[in-house]
């Protein structure tokens, strides 16, 4: 018995080793940008990969400990991709990338990015708790204001300044973003680029809608930090430039509406209703009042890209879109079987200057990069794993919510379904870590919350609200 207890307490120890693990690495993955862009721009390439260490202890503690989920097919799949990643590593070694000299640390580069980050949410999963969650979901609120004074700064100092583009002398070391207009840049915040940013906001979304969703009862968050916090995830929002986030915040505040459906009780499913809604409502109608340079910014910049998007796709930006799904099919017949090479099709091979004889043109979506990558076979495969990790963890987040009445594992779902899915995450680093450590918090979110206040599951015990719409702003 006493050695149980030991053992237990043991377990529990490196669990919360590793929570604290998962805290720095999200921290590093928020605040890495400002240490590469202001405070060490010479060393910006080394601290790229800053994360990894602390991923490497995770795994560590996780696997002496056995902090992984057991019978998981999802995760053995995983692993099992990265070994398969191994020997294609060693083929292309041998063909295409044979005799060029920074092959293998592209090589490295892109099996870690491909690969590396897998087990992480499986191991958030299993270790986080309910406490654990709203730790994480607090620390980025609190974060979101400096954030959104940041930006403001950003917004409105020149796209060449200090604060944009870094404190570097060295133009290899300064990160020039994209403009809105000549006069304006899209904040990148604390990030190397706005994707970083889009990141952080959409997320963000996703918290605030859960908490405003929830009774006050259960918020864990008060008015004085829930208020500021949403006034500065908007403000990012409305300054930011960024069609894709526009779109990527309106399906997570569509996901809160639908949310209606599987909550319970004490006037949820209204609140998933009338207060996302009327955040919206709210949010459009002030845009241009509070922020009339970042409208009309905005407003022209959507024009423009639409006009030059309706040339090549029939529905526009969501023509766009959608064709990232499909434009890895051009690639199929010209890829080796065995890919170009790994890495090749992401921005390392730019920085580091690597080209492979023979190379088909460059890919633009990330389905498309698995085929250049890694050859159709394998590429193919690795697409049907995000499929499969994504229909899983759909369902998975749906289920929390629905047993529980809270939205936010079907919320951080909304946010990092699409990422997941098919976005930038064998392609650009901080897609990267946000995709693989919001999956972990999804599957962490509906655990905890059935493990706490759960509703119960069965119809006839759930409780049914005497009044129509019952506590709906408490």
């Amino acid at each position: 018995m006493r050695r149980d207890v030991e053992s237990a307490t043991t377990r529990e120890r490196a669990r919360r080793r590793v929570v604290a693990l998962v805290t720095v690495i999200y921290i590093l993955l928020i605040g890495e940008g400002a240490l590469r862009k202001w405070a060490l721009p010479s060393f910006g390439q080394i601290l790229f990969f800053l994360r990894d260490p602390f991923v490497l202890v995770v795994y560590w503690l996780a696997f002496r400990h056995a902090l992984f989920p057991r019978g998981s097919f999802l995760l053995s799949a995983g692993i099992t991709l990265g070994f398969l990643g191994v020997i294609i590593m060693v083929l292309q070694a041998m063909g295409p990338a044979s005799g060029i000299a920074k092959w293998p640390l592209l090589a490295a580069y892109g099996w870690r990015n491909y690969f590396l980050y897998i087990p992480l949410p499986f191991v958030i999963g299993e270790t986080f708790g309910q406490t654990d969650v709203r730790r994480l979901v607090r620390l980025t609120l609190l974060l979101a204001i400096p954030v959104a004074v940041l930006v403001m700064m950003q917004f409105r100092a020149p796209p060449d300044a200090p604060i944009n583009i870094g404190f570097s002398s060295n133009l290899s070391e300064q990160f020039r973003g994209l403009t809105v207009d000549e006069n304006h840049t899209r904040p990148m915040g604390p990030f190397t680029s706005d994707v970083g940013q889009r990141e952080f906001v959409v997320s963000g979304v996703a918290m605030l809608l859960s908490l405003w969703i929830l009774p006050a009862s259960r918020r864990f968050i008060g008015q004085w930090l829930l208020l500021p916090a949403t006034i500065a995830i908007l403000s990012c929002l409305a300054v930011g430039g960024s069609r894709g986030s526009m779109v990527a915040c309106g399906l997570v505040a569509l996901a809160a509406l639908l949310s209606s459906m599987p909550l319970r009780g004490s006037g949820a499913s209204a609140r998933a209703v009338l207060l996302p809604s009327s955040i919206v409502v709210i949010a459009v109608v002030l845009y241009p009042i509070v922020f009339p340079e970042g409208y009309s910014t905005f407003v022209s910049r959507w024009i423009s890209a639409a006009a030059v998007e309706s040339q090549s796709y029939s529905l526009g930006l969501f023509g766009r879109a959608l064709y990232s799904f499909i434009d890895f099919v051009t690639f199929l017949g010209e890829a080796p079987l065995a890919g170009y090479g790994l890495g090749l099709a992401g921005n390392a091979s730019t920085v580091l200057g690597v080209s492979i004889p023979g190379t088909a043109a460059s890919a633009e979506s990330d389905w498309a990069r698995h085929i250049v990558d890694l050859g159709p076979l394998f590429g193919v495969l690795f697409m049907a794993y995000r499929v499969a990790l994504v229909t899983w963890l759909g369902a998975t987040c749906f289920r929390g919510a629905r047993i529980t009445g809270n939205p936010l594992p079907l919320l951080l779902f909304a946010y990092v379904g699409i990422e997941l899915l098919y976005g930038q995450i064998s392609g650009h680093g901080t897609v990267n870590g946000y995709a693989w450590t919001f999956a972990g918090l999804c599957i962490a979110a509906s655990k905890a919350a059935r493990n706490s206040t759960a509703l119960p599951a069965t119809r006839s015990h759930r409780p049914v609200a005497a009044v129509p719409f019952p506590n709906l702003l408490r």
